[in-house]
């Protein structure tokens, strides 16, 4: 009997893992994170934000043909994006991130070089969301307490819990969120890869980062 449910729960873990290793599920799990909408900048909103907070999404990498580091993939479209708010509504940009090779340096650097933004502030201590918040927080003025809030579609609800915590009021920015449209069935969507593993990774992390950020951090 012992050997039975052993090879059901080895065939159960394969089937977990093949469906979680496939497109569609990877989507619908990313998918599931979004629960904001797309700002507009054009729509008043009912607190105007007073500026644009844009986190790192990863390590800087380093860069041979530039003798430098680069931004990470992720932080390099959450740059892109704040750039293009920054030019739309004209607030000043905070950029947060921290670590050995403090984040934040590069990215002002980056969004200097690459898209014409200044970087008025840099908060560079943080290495996790919950501290972006806090040290953000420490440097900016008391006075501003609006903000727009960058970062991907799928990391946004544990910012957004981490941000208005630290006393923000908070206006999501999402970017790059997942494709929706409804394609026809397709076998190679089916077809598992290591690309969509990831998602599904990053997925589960996101609910877990939520739920630990919640529950050791409740008022």
């Amino acid at each position: 009997m012992g050997l039975i449910f052993k090879s059901w729960i080895a065939w159960l873990a394969l089937v977990l893992l093949y469906l979680f290793a496939t497109q569609p599920v990877a989507s619908l799990l990313i998918q599931s994170l979004e629960r904001y909408p797309v700002f507009h900048p054009e729509q008043t909103q009912p607190v105007e934000p007073q500026a644009i907070v844009i986190l790192g999404g990863g390590l800087p990498r380093i860069s041979p043909e530039m003798s430098g580091f680069r931004p990470s993939m992720y932080t390099l479209e959450r740059l892109r994006y704040g750039a293009w708010l920054n030019r739309k509504t004209g607030l000043p940009v905070l950029v947060s991130g921290g670590g050995n090779r403090p984040e934040a340096a590069i990215m002002a650097t980056s969004l200097m070089n690459d898209f014409g933004v200044e970087a008025r502030w840099q908060e560079d201590q943080s290495t996790t969301t919950w501290e972006n918040a806090v040290y953000a927080r420490e440097t900016l003025p008391e006075e501003l307490q609006s903000i727009l809030l960058v970062t991907h579609g799928w990391h946004m609800p544990r910012a957004v819990l981490s941000f208005e915590r630290a006393g923000f009021h908070v206006i999501p920015a999402p970017g790059m969120l997942a494709d929706t449209s409804s394609d026809s069935f397709r076998i190679s969507r089916w077809l598992p890869s290591a690309r969509h593993l990831s998602d599904s990774e990053r997925a589960f992390r996101e609910y877990a980062g939520y739920l630990w950020y919640w529950l050791i951090h409740r008022r």
